[in-house]
């Protein structure tokens, strides 16, 4: 058996869970996200851990461990299909339920009283007791005979060749005692069928991540069916576009957009530049609302990052000056930060934004000024080409 553990399997819940903020922000929903991320920590280790160890192991350690990281990749696959309430296909009664250890509850009498055999869930968990031996005696499984107790010493995990018939499989000793029977008994499983246990019920991993998908599909479909309020302005539409990617917890600069529309002139002199530069952004919002309408996050953020974008002008200390500026003059940064930026802004204005703008940084407001410097960068960008 080639790698047991399909990795790819975890790795698309992985890759399902980070499609959208759904699921770390909405109630309904964190347990899920919470659960889901601690499960794919402990199957990332496990995965790797059995697929670097298919041979049968040398030592009993070796085998305690190949226990413990397949016992982490099954009772993951549980806990999720519990959690998004998936019924198992491996209920009891169903023939799938007996693929991996009938033979040997058959060939070493393990069977309840009525003669049938206990599952391959119930075995699996037997011999997980058993090899770990919980933590000496092991009493719960159902097959074994009323008011019996056995208990497990020691794990053979290398049987020698001499011992199993020609063509056996590679075998896992568990001995056993027993208040039911004097001697010692022996039991094999198969190493191969442990490793085909484990990754069967791993595989259930995927039903968890089909479910992930619909539901994210039903939430598309509740999306697809909010349309943005077209406004009196263009500052109202946005400010419904904005509702509605808030809605969904998709982080947008549509509000940087709503911002720059809000700029009222301070001097008479860049009055018509700043209406001219507002138009330009209101004559994108049909855009954006197509954007917005067909669920188009990335479609929407590349066309804001365009919208948005500043061209620097080439001089010395343009790139820092702008850095700074942008960086400082906004309401997550600090007293020193601001005075910095509103340093800086000055300095852009007497190297290049004097033959463009006006700029007073003791008489403007961070966002006016933000403005005029996307404008003296526009015209100095133009007048160069």
């Amino acid at each position: 058996m080639n790698c047991p553990i399909d990795e790819k399997i975890y790795q698309e819940l992985r890759k399902v869970l980070n499609e959208t903020e759904i699921f770390c922000c909405e109630k309904e929903y964190l347990k899920l996200y919470n659960l889901g991320y601690a499960l794919l920590e402990r199957v990332e280790k496990g995965a790797a851990y059995v697929n670097e160890h298919i041979e049968p192991p040398s030592t009993d350690e070796e085998f305690f461990l190949i226990m413990m990281y397949g016992a982490m990749l099954v009772d993951a696959a549980g806990l999720l299909l519990k959690e998004l309430k998936i019924k198992s296909p491996y209920q009891k009664g169903e023939q799938i339920s007996y693929c991996y250890f009938a033979d040997v509850c058959e060939n070493q009498n393990l069977q309840f009283n009525d003669g049938t055999i206990p599952t391959d869930k119930e075995v699996w968990e037997y011999i997980r007791a058993l090899s770990f031996a919980h933590p000496f005696e092991t009493s719960r499984p159902q097959f074994l005979e009323k008011g019996e107790i056995q208990y497990s010493p020691a794990i053979i995990a290398n049987i020698k060749p001499e011992f199993l018939p020609v063509d056996a499989e590679p075998t896992i000793g568990i001995l056993v005692y027993s208040t039911a029977f004097p001697e010692i008994k022996v039991l094999n499983i198969p190493y191969m069928r442990i490793l085909g246990y484990i990754s069967s019920r791993y595989q259930l991993l995927a039903l968890g991540t089909e479910r992930i998908k619909q539901i994210i599909a039903e939430k598309k479909q509740e999306w697809v069916k909010q349309k943005v309020e077209i406004g009196a302005n263009a500052i109202d539409t946005l400010k419904s576009a904005i509702s509605i990617m808030e809605n969904r917890h998709e982080e947008t600069t549509l509000g940087d957009l709503v911002l720059l529309l809000e700029v009222q002139s301070t001097f008479e002199e860049n009055r018509l530049q700043i209406r001219a530069y507002q138009s330009k952004i209101e004559s994108t919002i049909p855009q954006i609302v197509t954007f917005v309408e067909s669920l188009d996050t990335d479609g929407l953020n590349n066309y804001l990052e365009q919208i948005l974008q500043i061209t620097k002008p080439k001089y010395g200390g343009a790139d820092y000056q702008i850095q700074k500026i942008f960086s400082g003059l906004n309401q997550h940064a600090n007293e020193r930060e601001q005075k910095w930026g509103l340093k800086q802004a000055d300095a852009f204005y007497k190297s290049c934004g004097y033959k463009w703008v006006k700029i007073d940084v003791s008489q403007m407001g961070n966002e006016e000024i933000k403005l005029l410097v996307r404008i003296a960068c526009e015209q100095e960008a133009q007048n160069k080409k």
